[in-house]
């Protein structure tokens, strides 16, 4: 069993619903106990409290306000330096797409990072790198080529487009994007994810000694107003919780295992 492999397994274990059923569970093995009922309360409790919008806002705030957005109509092709290029990171694949006739495609996260960085890329000029690979997937094609399947579709041109394909995490994506960064002289970038994973991003670039431009996108924190519905659970505010968790539990190993830096 590979390090990815069983990292993936613990992370869905330690994270929810995965450590809110265990808990549960746990508490159901010892229910004739007080602190056992306390614990299956406790599971139910946060599986509700995950799943509703102002925690959700609240886990999120933190990740998605340390980088504001870049307005790509606010740039202009000649405003950015020569030796800068846009770096596009994955956001999952829709594996063997049936209406497709079988073909991998984005997924619906992935999708709004490339529309994105396909229009800051339209604008500016500047050329993509695309990187991800096929971790744990039953994908036939890298996640890189795939995204770069997608620039060029939505009007990149394909001279300005490149994939790397083997990078398993986001840290990976870092290491393996600077050799071919170097190569083509570009010593900053502009770097597309998704605004909640974009803090972590940004520190495994920069300990590359990449200069980066934090350009975040598919911000997934609401606007803040609340009625009576946002206090119901709701599937789509529980995994937007989940990225949250996911997050911080990925910076804490992140700085654990490559080093906490400066």
């Amino acid at each position: 069993m590979n390090t990815l492999l069983i990292s993936k397994l613990i992370s869905q274990l330690v994270l929810p619903p995965g450590s809110l059923i265990l808990l549960g569970l746990l508490g159901l093995l010892f229910l004739r106990r007080w602190w056992g009922k306390g614990l299956v309360a406790l599971s139910f409790v946060l599986f509700w409290l995950l799943a509703t919008a102002p925690v959700r806002d609240q886990l999120l705030e933190p990740l998605e306000s340390e980088y504001p957005p870049i307005f790509w109509n606010s740039l202009q092709a000649g405003q950015v330096k020569p030796d800068t290029a846009i770096v596009l990171l994955g956001g999952g694949l829709y594996t063997k797409a049936p209406e497709y006739s079988g073909r991998d495609q984005l997924a619906a996260d992935a999708l709004m990072r490339a529309w994105y960085a396909a229009e800051l890329a339209r604008k500016t000029g500047l050329p993509v790198y695309a990187t991800g690979s096929t971790a744990l997937s039953d994908a036939a094609e890298p996640e890189g080529e795939v995204m770069r399947r997608y620039l060029i579709r939505l009007g990149v041109p394909e001279e300005k487009v490149h994939a790397e394909s083997l990078a398993n995490n986001t840290w990976e994506n870092a290491k393996l994007v600077k050799p071919l960064l170097e190569q083509a002289g570009i010593r900053r970038v502009i770097l597309v994810t998704s605004a909640w994973h974009m803090p972590r991003s940004v520190w495994c670039f920069e300990s590359q000694g990449i200069e980066v431009q934090a350009a975040p996108c598919a911000f997934a924190k609401g606007s803040g107003r609340y009625d009576v519905r946002s206090y119901l659970p709701d599937w789509q505010a529980l995994g937007s919780s989940g990225n949250a968790l996911h997050e911080y539990l990925g910076i804490v190993w992140y700085r654990l295992r490559y080093g906490w830096g400066d």
